[in-house]
Formats: C-alpha cells, structure tokens, sequence
C-alpha cells in the first residue's frame, strides 16, 4: 500500500486511505479512526475534518500542558513511523528515543518545550562523544516529532524550527594502499576470500552481500544484480525469540539497487561455487542469506594473517571507489556503481582522492609551460 504525504496511503483497491490517532485501548496500545476516498485531495480534506475534531474532542491546543514530550512522540512513532519506515530504520530511530530525547526531555510538557530547551539539548548532543551524524539524527527525529504536534494543533509553533546541528568536517576515508591490495588479490585461490573479492572489485556493500541470490547473476551478460541488503537488528519483541534477528530487505536506498559489471574471474569463481551449493543465497545456507558477522569474522582473519591493520569490510568498498577515481573515471559513474543518491554525496567522501588528482592535473600543466 503505497504512502501519500504524512499518513495517507494508496490501497490496492485504488482508494486513498488516512489514518489518525483517535486515542488508546486499555491496554495502552494507539487505536486509529480512519477515512477513504478516490481522490487523494478528498481523503486529505476529511483527514484534516477528523484531526480537527479529534482536536476539538480533547480540548486541544489546552490539552497540550497534559501532554508530554515522551507520550506525544511515542504516539507519532507508532502512527507516522511505524510501518512507513523500513523495520531497521524505525529501531534506530526507537533506540535515538529512548536513549537520547527521553531521558534529557521526555518530561517536558509539549507546551514547555521552548526554542532555548531545545538549543540546550543540541549544545549537550555536541559535545558528547557522539558521532555528529548521530547527533543530527536525534535532532532531526525530535523536529520532526515537533513539527508533526503543530500541524495537529498540540503547540502553536515548533521550539525546533530555527536551531540547527553544526556540520562535521567529514574525515577521509581509509582504503587499501595499492601494495596491500596487490598482497591481498596475491593469495592462493583457496585462501582468497570470495565475499571479499567480491566487493573489492564491485563496491558492494556486506550486507548487499549478504543478500545475493544465484538468480542476481546474469552469466550471459556477466553482471549481477543488487536487489536486496541482510543485517541483523534487534528484535522489537524479545520474548518472541533471540536479541537479535537476520533480516533480508529492500536496499539502502532506490539508487542502491543496481546491476554491477563483474570480473570475468569472479563469474568463474562464482561458477565454481554455484555447483557446490544447495542453497538460493550464493552465500548462505539452507536457503538463508549469509550472516555479515560470519563475513565480518572471515575478514577479519584474513587481514590479520595478512598484516594489515585499522580496515574492516566496508574498507574494501572504499578501496574500489579509490582505485576507480585514481584512474580517472568520471565521479558521474562511480556514484552510480556505488550506488549513491547523488554524484554529490560521492565528491563528499571522495574529495581527498580528486584533490590528489588535481594537484597532479597542475604539475602537468606547470611542466608543460616550462615553470620551476
């Protein structure tokens, strides 16, 4: 059922359906009310004649002293988030929640958060030992929590709106020198770990990886598909099994879903492999995706034996990214091998390598001219 703006969905039916929160079971879970309609713009018309009733019903903006900062953004998680996210997506934003915004504001009525508030927690957020991409997150989740209250009439404007978490100098990646590179595609075939061949010379992610099935691989045209990404992630109900669980699910992002040009001598590998297996996951078991902390493990190993100190798995991704720009291929082409949103976000990880390249670019012209 696809989703339309805050809450309205497309059915398969091809009615618009919105959800809003009418109040909680006695059991404390939400109960939602709910309208349909042919036309997106009708359903968003009775949505907003529902919400305003519900308003008028509890006494809102009033009602708003009684609320708090904790029930309300539990409330809009459940609403909003739930479900509309990916699973992994919405328990790191529960975790940021739970771990960050409820403890320093959870107490807080909606009314009493004020712009000076919020500035003090972002202050706090800044300079504790967080990374800053983790401090945007919490903030972000927190504005948008907010944002969502005054649309619905809870406050009458968002303590959020003016403050902003100060950028991070973002740090060079760490890729494989070339010698380390050379002395690990140097190893006997039967110590050359194939997973990390693999991303080596294609980019990919572990847990892209991880979710590769043998109907990816397109032996006549000699590409492989990337389709889906496994992680493990924490259960939401521990009691109905271990902490954690393996999950296979859609890629990071659209443009992460990709077809990949691969190696001749990989396909021959993977050839290999596909005769010995007895499972659709080309690294899996039993018909189940392969486990990146296995992965993680083997690499692990591997480095170890060979030497080579401070990488991990995504360091090889960074490694062909680097090999790629140091050739002088186009930032355009990369970004769509990496699979990344925009060219933009590769010249943001990137930028070290071009500005080797750069500099070389004018010692060439420099020597052309005749200059010192």
């Amino acid at each position: 059922m696809a989703r339309h703006g805050e809450n309205i969905y497309r059915r398969k039916d091809g009615r618009y359906e919105g959800r809003y929160v009418i109040g909680k079971t006695a059991k404390g879970k939400t109960r939602f009310g709910y309208v349909y309609a042919r036309q997106f713009s009708e359903a968003r018309r009775l949505l907003l004649e529902k919400k305003a009733e519900q308003q008028r019903k509890t006494g809102h903006p009033a009602g708003a002293r009684r609320i708090t900062v904790a029930k309300w953004m539990r409330t809009w998680m459940e609403s909003e988030l739930l479900g509309s996210v990916k699973p992994s997506s919405y328990q790191v934003y529960l975790r940021q929640f739970e771990r960050h915004v409820l403890p320093a504001l959870g107490g807080y009525a909606l009314s009493e958060l004020t712009p000076g508030i919020v500035h003090g927690f972002v202050v706090r957020l800044e300079s504790s030992d967080l990374a800053r991409s983790t401090a945007k997150g919490i903030y972000r989740l927190l504005a948008a929590a907010m944002r969502s209250a005054q649309e619905e009439g809870l406050i009458l404007k968002n303590p959020c709106r003016k403050i902003r978490v100060q950028r991070e100098e973002r740090a060079a990646q760490r890729a494989l020198s070339r010698q380390e590179q050379e002395a690990l595609c140097a190893q006997p075939e039967e110590q050359a770990d194939l997973p990390t061949l693999l991303s080596l010379y294609t980019g990919m992610r572990l847990g892209e990886i991880c979710g590769l099935k043998w109907t990816d691989v397109d032996w006549e045209r000699q590409t492989i598909a990337v389709r889906r990404t496994a992680q493990r992630v924490a259960r939401l109900d521990p009691a109905g099994g271990g902490r954690t669980m393996l999950m296979v699910g859609s890629t990071k992002s659209l443009r992460s879903e990709r077809v990949l040009p691969a190696p001749a001598f990989l396909l021959e590998r993977l050839k290999e492999r596909r005769s010995e297996s007895n499972s659709e996951y080309i690294f899996g078991v039993s018909n189940r995706a392969a486990e990146p902390r296995t992965l993680q493990r083997r690499f692990r190993r591997q480095m170890e034996r060979l030497g080579i100190t401070g990488v991990h798995f995504h360091t090889l991704r960074h490694s062909f990214a680097t090999r790629l720009l140091e050739l002088g291929i186009d930032v355009k082409t990369v970004s769509a091998l990496l699979g990344h949103c925009s060219a933009k976000t590769t010249l943001d990880f990137y930028a070290h390598v071009l500005i080797d390249r750069q500099r070389s670019a004018m010692e060439r012209l420099t020597a052309s001219w005749g200059g010192d």
